[in-house]
């Protein structure tokens, strides 16, 4: 379900929203879909290696392009180079490690002045709750870490965690996101019910404030 716009501009990790449904569908190479070179990756292996690994930073972009427009030229490549430089991000071998909470965190606030706070052993309504109360002035967001699978609302999930998706909107019964690997209506402004989006839940992220 599709909760129509709320003011943050989606953002896919692969930089483009066709590549989604073409990579995780179709298996196509998004390399050949987006124009890399102007989210500033140097090779075309090296977005590859990086695009599946950054849905924190997709959600970041977004709420940058709102709370700090002055700072929402910064590619992926430049936000990729300060999340690793703050630890936020370790490049391993064929994989990368994190997105690590205290860390990004540390870093958005010296680089963008963003406020933030670890949310841990919460339930999705708990973590939640402040955008709800925020929402006339839609000054507080949270990351929230979720399986891939919650593309897929209508199936059993196998996981909890894994992805990160950004939560915009709550109603007290409703959690409106945008996931950055999402497919058609689980992508941009999705929508489920908190019980529903509780399944896929890992019960931990982070709340964003600007």
């Amino acid at each position: 379900m599709n909760s129509g716009d709320t003011g943050f501009p989606y953002e896919s990790q692969w930089g483009d929203p066709r590549c989604n449904e073409a990579l995780i569908v179709r298996g196509e190479d998004p390399a050949a879909l987006h124009d890399w070179a102007r989210d500033g990756y140097a090779s075309a292996d090296e977005y590859r290696y990086w695009a599946r690994n950054v849905c924190g930073l997709a959600c970041l972009r977004s709420v940058m392009r709102v709370w700090r427009p002055e700072a929402a030229d910064a590619t992926m490549r430049d936000l990729i180079d300060g999340a690793t430089a703050a630890g936020a991000l370790i490049p391993e071998a064929d994989t990368v490690r994190g997105l690590y909470y205290r860390p990004f965190l540390s870093w958005i606030a010296a680089a963008y002045e963003l406020d933030g706070e670890v949310v841990e052993r919460s339930t999705a309504r708990e973590h939640f709750e402040p955008i709800r109360q925020a929402s006339t002035r839609r000054s507080v967001v949270a990351i929230a870490s979720v399986t891939p699978e919650i593309r897929y609302p209508e199936r059993q999930n196998d996981r909890v965690g894994g992805h990160l998706v950004l939560v915009h909107g709550f109603d007290g019964e409703t959690v409106s996101f945008h996931n950055p690997s999402g497919i058609g209506a689980t992508a941009a402004d999705a929508s489920l019910p908190v019980d529903d989006f509780q399944r896929f839940y890992a019960g931990r992220g982070m709340l964003v404030r600007r």
